[in-house]
């Protein structure tokens, strides 16, 4: 098998857990033209090649690893390990597969499984915003949230939500819908507004729960399961929000024509592709891509999945949008968990949860290096910070800079001088006036980063896996070069060469003709004879290399694999 054909699935194979204490895991298990084989590799290697169909023996399978080995130590010996393109390629490996490891893939699945039952789930739900930024002084925040508490305490003593809303609320939308934010389900909202609704009864009104927009009050009005997804057709005419009564009689006149139209037999595909104001699904035949709840307008949604059957349309549907007449195509549940998983981790890539899953990961990290912030100088930092710092028109006075560092982790430290020239580079500008703000937050993304540059830079030392998934992807990659030249390209390449593998075997490539065995006509047998001459090549490479490089076995570190592995 091509070794780089594998290459790609590697990724997401993680080495088979073994019982090997980690000195075992180190011990040098053979030498390879003076290349050292740990134990650990070669029990990893193993593992990875069993075949539930028939037992591999031990023996016969170091005997392939010694082989797959000293191709890799001629291609080193050739240089095939110092070119660019290797370099590159190996590098994009390592970079793909040291996300493995820096993250907390435990959060992950969690998350997602938490999701997954939220998605199971759909929630009605209205809001008011009081706005706060979040780099908001401390006065500001207190009087957003005391704001926002009156609003609440307003409600509970009997004032219509809608009717609050409309006159209080900070999010324009509640102008066209009075805070009603219709159904949504998981991934939907903005995190700390998720958790919130998902903990509420239908009837209930939350406390101010905050979020980056600021104080958020919360009414579930509804909690329903899930009703899957559907894809439907649709025929819209249009009446933007704001027009005037004139255009509103003139749609609802003409989608009632088209009502009439479909009643009398006419074809919904070509009525939408003819009439519909929405151009995109008008091209369609106005078909639309697959929705669920909170993924269209909820005027829409509640009209669509209301129809019984596919095949079934609305009568005329009234959106702020306009007009509709929707058909319905197909239905779907939402789907067991493995069937929705990678829907839900695309929902995740695009949420803040990707980042706090990183910064919980970051936090167990400065806790294992015990991070420490100077205290001195972070105060020096947040006097001398203005909002010329702050937008990068001016620089921090070099001769006032504290010595020393205004942080340290795993014996390493980052210097005042350092920091100061991080927060005066234009693309670290954060957005606020605060000083406060702008230092702690710029302290911890750079510390973040220093931290993870840092666990990057280690992962070979700290984790046996991943050291040997990276050995395999260079070993595999040189094997697969220096294969592709010394054998597969060969083969198209040395016409003369095959012909002759042909000519000196003809009787492996015979047929029974007229009750006599005879050999077959090149022609017929081209594809059989270039697998021979392959393994002709490929033998006598092997051959070769025994000869030209030292092997040396250690016995007694053998042993001890054969009993990790049970083959004693």
């Amino acid at each position: 098998m091509r070794q780089k054909s594998i290459l790609s699935h590697i990724l997401i194979i993680l080495s088979l857990s073994s019982g090997f204490a980690q000195n075992a895991d180190e011990k040098i298990l053979m030498t390879v033209a003076k290349m050292d084989v740990e134990a650990g590799e070669f029990v990893r290697m193993f593992n990875k090649s069993l075949d539930p169909a028939y037992r591999v023996e031990i023996d016969e399978y170091l005997q392939q690893f010694i082989a797959f080995k000293l191709k890799v130590a001629d291609a080193v010996e050739h240089g095939y390990d110092t070119t660019a393109a290797f370099r590159e390629e190996l590098k994009g490996y390592r970079n793909q597969l040291a996300q493995t490891w820096l993250t907390d893939p435990d959060i992950r699945e969690k998350t997602l499984r938490k999701a997954y039952q939220r998605y199971l789930e759909e929630i009605n739900a209205s809001h008011i915003l009081v706005s706060c930024p979040r780099d908001a002084a401390p006065d500001d925040t207190l009087k957003a949230y005391r704001r926002a508490v009156g609003i609440r305490k307003r409600i509970l003593e009997g004032e219509q939500f809608g009717e609050v809303a409309l006159s209080e609320s900070d999010d324009k939308s509640a102008m066209i819908n009075k805070g009603s934010l219709g159904y949504f389900t998981a991934f939907q909202m903005i995190t700390p507004f998720e958790d919130a609704a998902y903990s509420l009864q239908p009837g209930t009104v939350s406390w101010p729960v905050r979020t980056p927009f600021g104080y958020h009050i919360i009414k579930v009005i509804d909690r329903r399961p899930s009703r899957g997804k559907i894809r439907v057709s649709h025929i819209m005419k249009s009446v933007p929000p704001g027009s005037d009564g004139q255009a509103v009689i003139k749609a609802e006149s003409e989608i009632n024509q088209i009502y009439e139209r479909l009643g009398k037999g006419e074809s919904f595909a070509k009525l939408a592709s003819e009439k519909s104001d929405h151009r995109e699904s008008a091209a369609n035949g106005g078909e639309m891509n697959w929705f669920g709840a909170g993924e269209i307008i909820n005027d829409f949604s509640e009209a669509a999945f209301a129809i019984k059957d596919t095949g079934e349309y609305t009568k005329p549907v009234t959106t702020p949008y306009g007009f509709h007449i929707i058909k319905l195509l197909e239905r779907k549940g939402p789907g067991t968990y493995e069937e929705a998983k990678p829907f839900l981790e695309s929902r995740l890539n695009q949420t803040d949860l990707v980042s706090l899953g990183k910064k919980s990961f970051i936090d167990r990290l400065k806790k294992e290096y015990e991070f420490r912030v100077v205290p001195e100088v972070r105060n020096w930092f947040i006097k001398n910070t203005d909002t010329l710092i702050i937008r990068g028109k001016t620089r921090y006075p070099a001769r006032l800079i504290p010595e020393g560092n205004i942080c340290s982790f795993a014996g390493k430290g980052l210097s005042a001088a350092d920091f100061a020239s991080y927060l005066e580079k234009s693309d670290r500008v954060i957005e606020t006036d605060n000083p406060a703000h702008f230092i702690d937050e710029s302290l911890e993304s750079i510390a973040s980063e220093e931290i993870m540059k840092y666990e990057d830079s280690i992962l070979e030392k700290k984790h046996a896996d991943f050291k040997y998934l990276m050995k395999e992807f260079h070993d595999g990659i040189l094997l697969f070069e220096i294969s592709s030249d010394k054998v597969w390209n060969r083969v198209q390449e040395d016409s003369a060469g095959l012909m002759k593998h042909y000519e000196l075997n003809k009787d492996k490539f015979q047929a029974e003709r007229n009750g006599a065995a005879s050999p077959l006509p090149f022609r017929e047998v081209q594809a059989d004879v270039i697998s021979s001459y392959q393994d002709w090549l490929n033998e006598e490479w092997i051959r070769e290399l025994k000869s030209k490089y030292a092997i040396k076995i250690d016995d007694q570190v053998f042993e001890e694999v054969k009993k990790e592995l049970a083959y004693e």
